[in-house]
């Protein structure tokens, strides 16, 4: 994955080939930012409560409900900040 900088959270392909906008549209129209970086959700916090995530209205149950499910895909992503991303 490399550090993350270069690679849009929400626009990108960049876990699982489908961009995260598509799969998780519901929560992407809700998202307060749309133009974050891989790297800036890392460090800001994606897990439960993380501060990464901020949102335009409180969310609904189900929405926190598929929130769950994105946060256990972001498990196991770890970042490597003295390596640059690059495509392959």
């Amino acid at each position: 994955m490399g550090d993350g900088a270069d690679t849009l959270f929400w626009h990108d392909a960049w876990l699982g080939g489908v961009p995260f906008c598509v799969r998780f549209r519901r929560l992407f129209e809700l998202a307060v930012d749309k133009s974050t970086t891989v790297a800036y959700m890392f460090s800001s916090g994606w897990e439960v409560g993380g501060a990464g995530w901020r949102w335009r209205m409180r969310l609904w149950v189900w929405e926190e409900e598929m929130l769950g499910e994105y946060i256990i895909l972001l498990r196991n992503v770890s970042l490597q900040f003295n390596v640059k991303h690059t495509w392959r």
